[in-house]
């Protein structure tokens, strides 16, 4: 289950931070686990292209969910960053941020890791997919 690779706890980004349990991931085909950071010039280019594609995706009828994995140097920086997304997150400096930025080899930020109901990687270089293929890409992550 995916639940044991996300872990249980979020907040809502779209609800002013407010606490969700993983419950929120049930119906969602896949999930995106979104590294980023304010301070990131490239991360700040990119998440409004993400933003585009996730409610470009979802508003298509097909379930993607993505979580905010903050690499903040400070909680007022991830405040601020996280309130442009329309997502969850994990909580200001959350274990399970380092804990799967490990198990998924995150070298640098950007880095968007695409899983499967089972837990399973689709891709680890979601991003890419993103902005070379569109929403497209979500049919094609669907399909592996």
């Amino acid at each position: 289950m995916v639940e044991t690779l996300i872990g249980s706890k979020f907040k809502d980004c779209a609800n002013k931070g407010g606490d969700v349990t993983s419950d929120a991931f049930k119906d969602a085909q896949l999930v995106g686990i979104y590294f980023s950071a304010h301070w990131c010039p490239p991360c700040r280019a990119f998440t409004p292209v993400l933003v585009e594609f996730y409610n470009t995706v979802n508003e298509s009828g097909k379930k993607l969910e993505i979580i905010f994995a903050s690499l903040d140097n400070d909680a007022e920086e991830f405040k601020e960053y996280s309130e442009t997304m329309p997502w969850k997150a994990y909580a200001y400096k959350d274990p399970k941020i380092q804990e799967l930025a490990g198990k998924f080899k995150v070298g640098g930020v950007p880095t968007l890791v695409v899983v499967n109901k089972e837990g399973k990687v689709v891709t680890a270089n979601a991003r890419s997919d993103v902005h070379d293929k569109g929403p497209d890409a979500f049919d094609e992550w669907l399909a592996k």
